[in-house]
C-alpha cells in the first residue's frame, strides 16, 4: 500500500509498471483513489498486489529491498531518457543505478562547464557517460562497493579504480578532441565516487538523492582551480531531486548562511543560469566566509535550482480536458485554470524546497559521536555536522516555520536554529532592516570620504531593487528616516520596471510603497518632475501577431504622457537606466549576480568615459564580478565590496542563533524589542569600524578598497584559525572573570551579559564558545590595531588578553 503527495498524472502509470516489469513482477489487482486530487494536498493511494512473473512469490523472484528503492523514487527522477534506453531496458544496469547515472551525469555537468562551456554541455555529458557503457557501468560498480550498506568492499572499490582509470587512459577511437572530452567526462565521474563521504542513495525512502563530498575533488578538475574556485571550502553538498539540482557549501565547521531557490522563468533562461549553479553557489558562500569576519560562524550558502514551472503544463492539459469532460463552461475553466496553476506553482516550489531540507538532513543528524540517526548510509566522515540555514530568495515565511519544525521534530541537534529569520521566534531581516542598516553605514562613510556631509549636504544617489525588496526597500526608508531633506534619489530599477528622475523622488511616497510592498511600477506617474519616466514592464499591449510594446509614462509640459516602447527600446531603457543615471553614490541593493561584469562595465562610464558615480555600495551579493570592480576602481571609483558592505544580515543572524541557544521561544519574544536595538547597535559599530579602517588605509596607501576588504578578512579569519587550534587544545573555565569567558561574555549583547551570564557560560556548546571567544579576540585586534599589525596571535595571547582595547567593550 503506497501514498504519493502530488503525483503527476502525465505517465505515471505506465512508468510504475514499467518499473513493476523490470523487477520481475506482475500486478494481480490494483486499487487506488485520489484525496483532494485538485489541490496542493491532492494525495494518490494505490493498493497493489504484486506477484512473480513466474508465479512465485514477489519475494522469491525479486530483490524486495532494490524494487521498493526504486519505486519510492518513481515520481522524483524523470527524464534523460537516453539513459534509460542505454543502460536500464538493455539490462546493463538495474533502474536504481540508472537514477544514479542521471544524478552522476548532473554532478559531471557543474564541474566541467567551467572548462568550456560548449563542449561539456548537458547533451555532451550524456554523450560521453553513454559513448562507452562498459565504463559507465564500471563506474556504477565503484560505486556500489563503495557505499552499498550490505555489500561495501573497499579492497574491490580501489582495485576496480585503479582498472577503469587505465582504461580511460588508453580510450582512442581515432578522433583526439572526442576523447579527451569523453575522458574527462568519465574521469569525473569517479572523481565524484573517490571523494564521496557519504550519501542517502540506499535509504528506503527518500525524494531526492544527496551526497556529501570532499572538497578536494576540485582539484582533479581539467583546469585550474584555484582561477576559479581560489580556496577548497570545508564542505560540498550535492542534490538532485524532482526537476531540481542542488549544492551546500561551506567553508568552515561551524557555518551559517541562506538557502537560495533559483526560479527561471523559461527554459532558455534555464538552458543558460544551470551552467552557474555551483560557481554562484560558491562564490556567494566565499563572499559570505568574507563577511562573517566578525561572527564565529563560517561562511556558507546553499542554492536549490529549480526548472520552470512549464515543465509540468502536461498537468494542467490533463486538468483543462477533465473539467471539459465534467461540462464546464469555457469562463469557469479559464478561472480554475489560473488558479490551479498559481496554487501548484508555489506547492512546485514549496516540495522542491521540501525535499532538499529532509535530503539534506539526513546525511546531517546524528548522535554527539557523529553516529548517523538514518539506516543504510556508509559514512566515511563519522562526525558531527551542525550547519544552520537563513532565508534567501524565494524563501517564504510558510516555509521557514515548516524548515524550523522539521528539524526539532527529528531532533537534529540546532533545532529551531537551523534556519534564522523565524516569524515570531525569529529576526525578520525586512522588517528590521538589519543588512540595509549595515549598508547605510558605509554609505555614510563614502560620502563623508567625497566631502559630502549627508546630514547636511545635498547628495544624489540611484538603487537597484525595488521598494518592495529588502535590502533596497529598506535604503530607500533609511533616506526617508535619516536624510529627507538632502537624499536625492534618481532612479530605481527592479523587476517591475525602471524610474527616474531629474530632481529627484520623493522619499514619502516611496516610504509608503515600501511597507505596502509595492514594486515601482506603482510610482505614481504625475508625482514626476520635469524630464522624468517611469517604465512599467508590467503594462503591455499586442503591437502585431508577433510583437508587443511596453508602457512609459514621462513628465512632459507639467503632465505626465503615456507612450509605447518597441521591445529593442525597452530592452535598452530597462538595462541601462540606473547605471547610466549620474550621482554620487550607487546602492545595488537587488538584481542577479553578474549583472555589472568584465563585458559591459562601460555601461557604468558616460559620454565622457568617466564613471556615472563616485563611489559603490554593493548591497546586493555578486551585483559586479572582480573584474569589472577593478576596472570601475582603475576609474577611480570608490567601491566597498558586498562581503564588508552587507555583512549586517548575518551578523543579526548569528546574534539570533546565539540567543535562541540561551533562550527559550517564549524568553526570546518576550525580550525581542529590547533585544533588536542593541543588535542594531553593534552592526553599526562593526560596520564602522570597517569602513573607517579600509578609508583610513586606502588614504594611506592608495590601496583599492576591495582588496583591503579582502586584506581585512583575511587577517582575522588567520587569527581567528590559529586561535581555534590554540582552543581546542584547552578546556574553557566557567569563571566570569577568566580572561577568555571575559571575551566570550563582552561578544555577547548587554541584555544578555547581564540577565543570563551563567546560561551563556554553561549553555552555549564548546565548539561555539570558542569559535566566539577566537573572533572576538581576532577582529576586535585587527580593527584596533591595524591591518600592518602581524605577529602571530598565539604567541601574544596573553599580552591580548589583558589588553582593555580588545577584551572590554
Amino acid at each position: 500500500v503506497l501514498a504519493w503527495q502530488n503525483v503527476p498524472k502525465h505517465h505515471f502509470l505506465y512508468k510504475l509498471a514499467k518499473v513493476v516489469h523490470s523487477h520481475k513482477l506482475r500486478m494481480q489487482r490494483v486499487n487506488a483513489t485520489y484525496i483532494d486530487p485538485y489541490s496542493k494536498n491532492s494525495i494518490l493511494i494505490m493498493s497493489i498486489g504484486l506477484h512473480g512473473m513466474k508465479g512465485g512469490a514477489a519475494w522469491e523472484e525479486c530483490d524486495v529491498t532494490d524494487f521498493l528503492q526504486e519505486l519510492v523514487t518513481l515520481k522524483y527522477f524523470e527524464g534523460q531518457e537516453i539513459f534509460e534506453k542505454r543502460f536500464v531496458d538493455t539490462g546493463l544496469v538495474r533502474g536504481n543505478i540508472g537514477n544514479f547515472i542521471k544524478a552522476m551525469s548532473h554532478f559531471i555537468h557543474q564541474t566541467l562547464t567551467h572548462a568550456d562551456v560548449n563542449i561539456y554541455s548537458v547533451p555532451n555529458i550524456e554523450e560521453g557517460l553513454c559513448r562507452h557503457p562498459e565504463l559507465t557501468v564500471m563506474l556504477t560498480e565503484a560505486f556500489e562497493f563503495k557505499f552499498h550498506p550490505k555489500e561495501n568492499n573497499l579492497k574491490k572499490y580501489e582495485k576496480l579504480k585503479s582498472q577503469f582509470l587505465e582504461l580511460v587512459l588508453d580510450l582512442d577511437t581515432g578522433n583526439e578532441v572526442n576523447d579527451t572530452r569523453r575522458k574527462n567526462i568519465l574521469r569525473q565521474g569517479m572523481n565524484f565516487i573517490h571523494h564521496m563521504l557519504k550519501t542517502n542513495f540506499y535509504r528506503n525512502n527518500k525524494t531526492a538523492f544527496s551526497f556529501r563530498l570532499d572538497p578536494k575533488y576540485l582539484n582533479y578538475l581539467p583546469y585550474d582551480r584555484e582561477e576559479k574556485f581560489p580556496e577548497l571550502p570545508f564542505s560540498i553538498f550535492f542534490l538532485k531531486g524532482m526537476f531540481y539540482i542542488g549544492f551546500h557549501i561551506r567553508f568552515k565547521d561551524l557555518s551559517r548562511g541562506g538557502l537560495r531557490t533559483v526560479f527561471p522563468k523559461g527554459l532558455e533562461q534555464m538552458y543558460w543560469e544551470r551552467n552557474n549553479v555551483f560557481s554562484e553557489c560558491y562564490n556567494l558562500a566565499y563572499t559570505q566566509q568574507k563577511k562573517n569576519k566578525d561572527i564565529p560562524e563560517g561562511g556558507a550558502k546553499g542554492i536549490i535550482f529549480l526548472e520552470p514551472f512549464e515543465r509540468l503544463q502536461s498537468e494542467v492539459d490533463i486538468f483543462r480536458d477533465e473539467l471539459q469532460g465534467a461540462g464546464l463552461n469555457p469562463e469557469e475553466i479559464k478561472e480554475k485554470l489560473l488558479e490551479y496553476k498559481k496554487e501548484q506553482k508555489l506547492e512546485y516550489l514549496y516540495s522542491s524546497q521540501r525535499s532538499f531540507v529532509e535530503a539534506f538532513v539526513t546525511l546531517l543528524n546524528c548522535e554527539p559521536d557523529g553516529t548517523l540517526r538514518a539506516k543504510h548510509i556508509v559514512d566515511y566522515w563519522k562526525r558531527p555536522e551542525y550547519i544552520y540555514l537563513g532565508p534567501d530568495e524565494n524563501m517564504h515565511n510558510e516555509m521557514i516555520e515548516w524548515i524550523a519544525t522539521y528539524a526539532k521534530y527529528y531532533d537534529y541537534a540546532p533545532g529551531g536554529s537551523f534556519i534564522t529569520s523565524k516569524p515570531g521566534a525569529g529576526i525578520n531581516h525586512k522588517e528590521y532592516g538589519v543588512t540595509s542598516f549595515g549598508v547605510n553605514v558605509y554609505m555614510e562613510e563614502a560620502l563623508k570620504y567625497l566631502g559630502i556631509d549627508p546630514y547636511v549636504d545635498s547628495f544624489t544617489i540611484k538603487i537597484s531593487g525595488g521598494p518592495d525588496g529588502d535590502v533596497a526597500g529598506n535604503q530607500i526608508l533609511n533616506l526617508y528616516k535619516f536624510f529627507p531633506k538632502t537624499a536625492k534619489l534618481l532612479a530605481v530599477t527592479d523587476v517591475s520596471g525602471t524610474i527616474y528622475d531629474p530632481k529627484g523622488l520623493d522619499l514619502k511616497i516611496l516610504a509608503k510603497m515600501f511597507h505596502e510592498e509595492e514594486p515601482i511600477r506603482f510610482y505614481p506617474p504625475e508625482k514626476l518632475n520635469e524630464g522624468g519616466f517611469l517604465l512599467d514592464l508590467w503594462t503591455k499591449r499586442e503591437q502585431t501577431a508577433y510583437a508587443q510594446q511596453t508602457m512609459l509614462w514621462r513628465k512632459k509640459n507639467k503632465k505626465a504622457v503615456k507612450e509605447w516602447l518597441s521591445g529593442n527600446e525597452m530592452n535598452h531603457l530597462f538595462r541601462h537606466n540606473v547605471h547610466q543615471a549620474k550621482t554620487d553614490i550607487f546602492i545595488p541593493g537587488g538584481g542577479r549576480p553578474r549583472t555589472l561584469n568584465e563585458h559591459n562595465w562601460k555601461d557604468f562610464l558616460d559620454e565622457t568615459g568617466k564613471p556615472t558615480s563616485h563611489a559603490i555600495v554593493e548591497g546586493a551579493n555578486l551585483y559586479l564580478t572582480p573584474k569589472a570592480r577593478r576596472a570601475l576602481e582603475k576609474e577611480g571609483v570608490i567601491i566597498f565590496k558586498d562581503s564588508s558592505a552587507n555583512k549586517g544580515g548575518v551578523i543579526c543572524s548569528s546574534f539570533e542563533v546565539l540567543t535562541r541557544l540561551i533562550l527559550s521561544d517564549e524568553e526570546f519574544i518576550k525580550m525581542k524589542s529590547a533585544l533588536m536595538p542593541e543588535i542594531l547597535s553593534i552592526i553599526r559599530d562593526r560596520a564602522k569600524n570597517e569602513a573607517q579602517l579600509m578609508l583610513t588605509s586606502h588614504a594611506e596607501s592608495g590601496a583599492y578598497l576591495t582588496d583591503l576588504s579582502e586584506i581585512i578578512s583575511e587577517k582575522i579569519n588567520t587569527y581567528m584559525y590559529q586561535l581555534l587550534d590554540y582552543l581546542e587544545g584547552i578546556t574553557l573555565s566557567d569563571d566570569p572573570k577568566n580572561p577568555l569567558i571575559r571575551c566570550l561574555l563582552q561578544y555577547c549583547p548587554d541584555l544578555l551579559r547581564t540577565s543570563y551570564k551563567q546560561r551563556i557560560i554553561s549553555d552555549i556548546p564548546d565548539i561555539h564558545k570558542k569559535a566566539i571567544i577566537a573572533t572576538y579576540i581576532a577582529s576586535k585586534a585587527v580593527y584596533t590595531k591595524g591591518i600592518d599589525w602581524s605577529p602571530t596571535i598565539v604567541d601574544i595571547l596573553p599580552l591580548i588578553a589583558t589588553d582593555p582595547d580588545i577584551i572590554d567593550s
